[in-house]
């Protein structure tokens, strides 16, 4: 594969803070539950009617800023989140309303949707459209609420996910190699995290809102079991396609789906016991669905934390049910 790119810019940005010591008081449950359940000691929530397109709009500009570049230099806004203002137009669409206030730069906007892996997904595509010569620079944003999509019934969803956005300004260039990316679908799982109301499956015109229905549900334990048989077969062959000992790469970034999910990803590739820098950022954020990889890696940049030579991998499992990866590969430029 070995496709080569720069990053121009990036940022990341989150709403309020509320700790989960505030949501155990309101809701009368254990003090310390959501820490010992969630592995989430607070996460941010927007205020209505903030939602993600002032979120996307927001980090965008900072991610162009810090790239030192405006709107009119870009060629392609990519939208990589799973949820969304409304369910028409595209997303993508929404943020560059907000960026371009006198509607004249008029370029290409989509959306890409793998849930919590588009990101990976949405990176793919922008450096095969760089490396084909179709963009020079990308605009590559996930901005997540979650907060609206929770069942304050269900303790284990409603203490474990969080609103954030990251974006990434992608330029051609030398500097980053994607050596190689990865993402496979196990349709046992595919009703194992779902919204059930919304859609044309159970349109709002003739289904009630019910909190159950239309909120945000998982099936847990299948989950992890689905993960921990087929997380190491799939990290076997993303590996072996490219002849690299994962013991060789420097840092590891993966989807911060839950504490249990962490833990399950550990045992399945125990990365942290050769040295890998596996990061994290749930205790703080929780799980910030498609925006958790790309802002934990621009926190990571952020504070130089990954030096010229080494490897970073991007790896995450999404509903539907999915697993993922990208293996980057941040070159010496002489």
């Amino acid at each position: 594969m070995n496709l080569s790119f720069n990053i121009a810019g990036h940022a990341w940005t989150v709403p309020k803070a509320v700790q989960s010591i505030q949501i155990e008081q309101a809701m009368g449950w254990p003090e310390g539950w959501s820490m010992r359940y969630s592995g989430v000691r607070k996460r941010h929530w927007v205020d209505h009617p903030e939602s993600n397109g002032e979120l996307g709009a927001k980090v965008a500009m900072q991610a162009l800023d810090a790239a030192k570049m405006s709107l009119k230099e870009v060629d392609l806004i990519i939208f990589a989140g799973a949820t969304y203002d409304y369910p028409l137009p595209n997303q993508s669409s929404i943020i560059k309303s907000k960026l371009d206030k006198s509607n004249s730069v008029n370029i290409p906007c989509i959306d890409v949707d793998t849930t919590c892996l588009s990101f990976i997904t949405g990176l793919e595509i922008a450096i095969d459209k760089i490396a084909m010569g179709r963009a020079e620079t990308i605009l590559l944003v996930s901005s997540e609420v979650a907060s609206n999509g929770l069942n304050p019934e269900n303790r284990e969803t409603y203490t474990l996910f969080g609103d954030a956005a990251a974006a990434f300004v992608l330029k051609k260039g030398d500097n980053i190699t994607l050596m190689n990316s990865m993402l496979k679908t196990y349709s046992a799982g595919v009703h194992d995290t779902i919204i059930e109301g919304g859609g044309n499956k159970m349109p709002p015109k003739m289904y009630d809102f019910d909190a159950k229905t239309h909120s945000f549900q998982m099936n847990g334990k299948r989950l992890l079991r689905l993960a921990k048989r087929e997380l190491p077969v799939f990290m076997t062959e993303f590996f072996g396609a490219i002849g690299i000992n994962p013991k060789k790469i420097e840092h590891c970034i993966p989807h911060q789906a839950s504490k249990s999910g962490l833990i399950i990803f550990e045992s399945c590739f125990p990365l942290k016991k050769y040295g890998v820098k596996v990061v994290s950022t749930l205790e703080d954020y929780g799980n910030c669905i498609a925006a958790s990889i790309p802002m934990t890696l621009s926190m990571y940049l952020e504070k130089n934390q990954i030096i010229d030579g080494e490897r970073c991998l991007l790896v995450g499992t999404s509903a539907g049910f999915g697993i993922g990866a990208a293996l980057l590969q941040f070159n010496k430029i002489d």
